[in-house]
């Protein structure tokens, strides 16, 4: 019977894979819960945990498309708050609920392909693209939402974020479907897998033929359509759509993604990795609220996972670039 042995250069290069790092990190933070809190088990805070996470998920997945491009997104937490709130205003004004949805989803996809424009005409860069968006489209929910909350939603609305199936809520089976619709249009489809190929060397993909402007207004108009329909499934799940909704939601999702292995100059990550990196995110959120803690610390925590992901990518790259100089010179 033959036997498997591991050495230790064996094990180093296993950990050095961000998924199993990510992996060994996730299994240390749930044990330490586990054992130091009576409610990390629990299947009501499963529950809570998959649910808080649905959102983030939902969007970082076209969202880490795009960043493998090297393209990067920072509004989409805005476009959530305003989407929800148009669509929130047209169901208060007697609008049907799905025409109101609809519209929403249509404005979402529109807020995208603005950010598209701004890269492709304008020559933007995407992080000033997007960063000017973010405050543009979070003051327009201000002025739709006049400092207050929209809520008294129709029960056919409601619906949509409440539902519980084989006593799994509908939000989760969202995330599940975004998911695995994700991991197979970036495996299987070919315009979505040439992600990896613009953010290795866009001159390159030029030249190869990849239609760069094409793909930054699919993937930002999906990016847009994705983050309007978790809004709206927020507002439907909450009763409400407020002014505070996605806040800090873009930032915490950009941490997820560079904890997973996504390289902010693109070319690099994997589905698995973003799931992994989000999924440690809203498990350092939970950390905060089971120990009590205050709820200021997650952005502290999340501040140093943040330069420490990007510090490790830098590092990474520079090894890298030393073994190919080297193996030139000799």
């Amino acid at each position: 019977m033959a036997t498997v042995k591991f050495t230790m250069r064996d094990i180093l290069n296993l950990l050095q894979k961000r998924e199993v790092s990510l992996l060994l990190i996730i299994s240390v933070l749930s044990l330490f819960l586990a054992g130091s809190t009576q409610n990390f088990l629990k299947p009501a805070n499963f529950r809570v945990l998959l649910q808080g996470m649905s959102t983030d998920m939902m969007i970082a997945i076209p969202m880490g498309i795009s960043l493998i491009a090297g393209n990067i997104d920072f509004s989409v937490g805005s476009n959530l708050c305003l989407t929800s709130a148009i669509t929130g205003l047209a169901l208060n004004n007697g609008m049907g609920t799905y025409p109101a949805i609809l519209m929403g989803l249509i404005i979402g996809i529109l807020l995208g392909l603005i950010n598209a424009v701004n890269i492709n005409h304008l020559k933007l860069p995407p992080l000033v693209a997007t960063l000017g968006t973010w405050m543009a489209y979070r003051g327009l929910a201000l002025v739709v939402l006049g400092g207050g909350t929209l809520s008294r939603f129709p029960d056919n609305y409601l619906i949509l974020g409440r539902t519980v199936v084989f006593g799994i809520p509908i939000t989760i089976i969202y995330m599940f479907a975004v998911i695995f619709l994700g991991v197979f249009a970036l495996k299987y489809i070919n315009f979505f897998h040439n992600a990896y190929f613009i953010g290795t060397n866009k001159m390159s993909a030029t030249l190869a033929g990849i239609d760069r402007t094409k793909f930054i207004y699919v993937s930002y108009a999906l990016t847009g359509f994705i983050a309007a329909f978790a809004g709206i499934i927020m507002a439907a799940r909450l009763g409400s759509a407020t002014q505070n909704a996605g806040v800090g939601l873009e930032f915490r999702i950009v941490v997820g993604l560079l904890v997973g292995g996504i390289s902010m100059d693109g070319g690099e990550g994997s589905l698995i990795g973003m799931v992994l990196g989000v999924l440690l995110m809203q498990l350092v959120g939970n950390a905060i609220v089971l120990l009590y803690l205050n709820p200021s610390y997650t952005q502290v925590i999340n501040g140093f996972i943040l330069v420490a992901a990007i510090a490790v990518d830098m590092l990474i790259k520079q090894g890298k670039s030393t073994i190919r100089i080297s193996r030139r010179t000799t």
